[in-house]
């Protein structure tokens, strides 16, 4: 009888150190998860700022002054969610290959660029590659104006 209590108490102290020896994996699983998803879903978001970004500057009328803030502030409140350095780029071209400017008179035809580019900084700190990463999307569309 006094040899089966002893078995279990040893079994008891057993378990506690698997326990022990998994908790720190099974945290570093939770937490490598969420980071991850959460890296994936500011690059999903940044690209589809991009996109937002240029088309309000494929829809801008010509000689509109202010289309480039317009531009610029329809892809900031797009990634408005994402904490980091957010910069937006906005480029024109004409199609062969020299620099206008958006929201000129006359732009109708030229090839709109808009680049988002955030700082990204995750939230455990626990993954250096996902932690202080450089997310950048683009994204060109013909202005109509």
């Amino acid at each position: 009888m006094v040899s089966r209590m002893l078995r279990r108490w040893r079994d008891r102290g057993a378990a506690a150190v698997e326990f022990a020896i998994i908790v720190p994996v099974l945290i570093a699983l939770i937490f490598g998860s969420i980071e991850f998803g959460l890296a994936v879903n500011a690059r999903t978001q940044v690209q589809n700022a991009a996109r937002e970004g240029v088309r309000v500057a494929s829809l801008t009328a010509n000689g509109d002054s202010t289309s480039n803030a317009q531009v610029q502030l329809a892809a900031l409140n797009a990634v408005s969610n994402i904490s980091g350095t957010k910069t937006v780029t906005v480029t024109c071209t004409t199609p062969g290959g020299s620099t206008c400017t958006i929201g000129a008179a006359g732009n109708a035809g030229n090839i709109a660029t808009v680049v988002v580019t955030i700082a990204y900084t995750g939230i455990t700190g626990m993954f250096p590659a996902l932690t202080n990463t450089t997310i950048s999307g683009s994204s060109y569309m013909r202005i109509e104006g």
